[in-house]
């Protein structure tokens, strides 16, 4: 006998992996920690396989967690569009999304998988670029939608919501709190840099630049290889790495703001858009 695949299961396994945790996916479910994880051993038990490594850094996907993965975004699309489709909300057209890299590489893109899915009429564009490329692209009708640094762009964001920054070191590296800081340093325009410095000498301690980099996976290599300290969200922290801070003689490290903005100008496919518009406020709602 076919045993069919619980959707609520599917939903709460997606959503830990969207969250990165079990508690970050209790909030956005509005149930208990206890239910959640009670939910993954069920869907687990049914499968027959593990689906996650749960350690003090988090979860992470095992092999068969990845596959299933697919499957869950797959089926939680096409139940969201039947109810769409029968409802005579169907939306099809196009939408240009702009993304920070800190985003573009973050839990996002399995959320827009998941929107994809569920929409197969809607081709969404992807642009990834710093925030000031962003507003640009807002005002001369190159982006319908962008997720920017609300320091950096001058227009007043849909949502806000912040995230916290941890100071990371490779495991093996060692800080010498008589020498100065060396940093890995995103050599774009960045308030969370702006910020990073001003704590540093804020807080009295030197520093020194040893690397920097326009690109996140670039820094996170630096980092890996020892040359010096950065600044991640904790999303962007790797298994060779470690977070230090006040007991290696270093200030808290700062937030990272985010904002999300619409074009000022009327859309090709308003429809599309504000599909797109509601599902990442509703997204983005955990993190404010």
């Amino acid at each position: 006998m076919v045993r069919d695949l619980d959707l609520g299961l599917l939903r709460t396994f997606a959503t830990v992996v969207e969250a990165r945790s079990v508690s970050g996916a209790a909030d956005r479910l509005a149930r208990t920690q206890a239910a959640v994880s009670m939910q993954l051993r069920r869907l687990e038990e049914d499968v027959g396989q593990r689906l996650l490594d749960r350690s003090p850094r988090g979860i992470r996907l095992t092999g068969a967690g990845e596959t299933l993965l697919r499957y869950a975004h797959r089926a939680l699309g096409a139940s969201e569009e039947a109810r769409r489709v029968l409802a005579g909300h169907q939306v099809a057209g196009t939408v240009r999304l702009g993304l920070l890299e800190d985003v573009a590489v973050g839990r996002l893109p399995r959320a827009l998988a998941r929107f994809s899915e569920a929409h197969p009429r809607l081709r969404l564009e992807l642009v990834v670029d710093g925030s000031q490329a962003l507003e640009a692209g807002l005002r001369d009708g190159g982006l319908d939608l962008a997720i920017g640094d609300p320091g950096l762009i001058a227009a007043r964001p849909l949502a806000r919501w912040h995230r916290p920054l941890h100071w990371v070191a490779a495991r093996s590296f060692g800080l010498d709190p008589a020498a100065p800081l060396p940093l890995v340093a995103f050599a774009a325009t960045c308030l969370w840099q702006e910020r990073v410095l001003a704590a540093l000498d804020g807080a009295g301690r030197a520093w020194r630049i040893v690397c920097t980099s326009h690109s996140t996976p670039a820094i996170q290599a630096a980092v890996e290889a020892g040359l010096g300290v950065s600044v991640l969200l904790d999303g962007h922290i790797r298994e060779a790495m470690r977070v230090v801070g006040v007991a290696e003689g270093l200030p808290p490290a700062p937030r990272a703001d985010f904002g999300l903005y619409r074009a000022a100008r009327p859309a090709e496919d308003p429809a599309a858009v504000q599909s797109l518009q509601d599902f990442l406020a509703a997204e983005l709602e955990g993190l404010a």
